[in-house]
């Protein structure tokens, strides 16, 4: 019997496992807080593949870019004063998503300054993972279709 119980465990973790390599989490930071951005499993799967048959991912970059930017300014009312600093590729198990990294505007006063970049992932399907209020949280889609991907902010840990 315990021989069972142990396997049983041994093949759940195995699952388990299987399930969370499509899960991925990224995070941002800027003036003090921290941005989460969780893509579910689910949320991946229901975007389309890049096939290796095919030259270009489903969504171009310009069109990632577009989409983040559209985010951005939504989360930020100096969008407009951000660059674009880097779009990437990113792989998660058998999909891709787009980072898109922005750099803040200097603050005013100041000639040179580090910061660092401000990611935003868009999915395949040219949704920008996002949330709407500092409890709340939803999808917002530049695009009609919507997954179950979710950004939470909160305060940055002191340090």
């Amino acid at each position: 019997m315990s021989r069972i119980v142990i396997l049983a465990v041994i093949l759940g973790g195995l699952c388990w496992n299987a399930v969370c390599q499509n899960s991925a989490e990224f995070n941002s930071y800027y003036s003090g807080k921290r941005y989460d951005f969780r893509i579910t499993q689910e949320s991946l799967l229901a975007t389309p593949p890049w096939l290796d048959s095919e030259p270009d991912p489903p969504l171009s970059a310009r069109s990632a870019r577009e989409i983040a930017a559209v985010y951005l300014s939504h989360l930020f009312k100096n969008a407009s004063e951000w660059n674009v600093r880097e779009i990437a590729l990113h792989r998660i198990g058998e999909r891709w998503v787009y980072l898109v990294s922005f750099d803040p505007p200097s603050p005013p006063g100041v000639n040179e300054w580090m910061s660092s970049p401000f990611r935003i992932v868009v999915l395949m399907d040219g949704t920008a993972v996002t949330k709407a209020g500092s409890s709340s949280e939803h999808l917002h889609s530049a695009h009609p279709s919507q997954g179950q991907c979710i950004m939470k902010e909160r305060p940055a840990s002191g340090g």
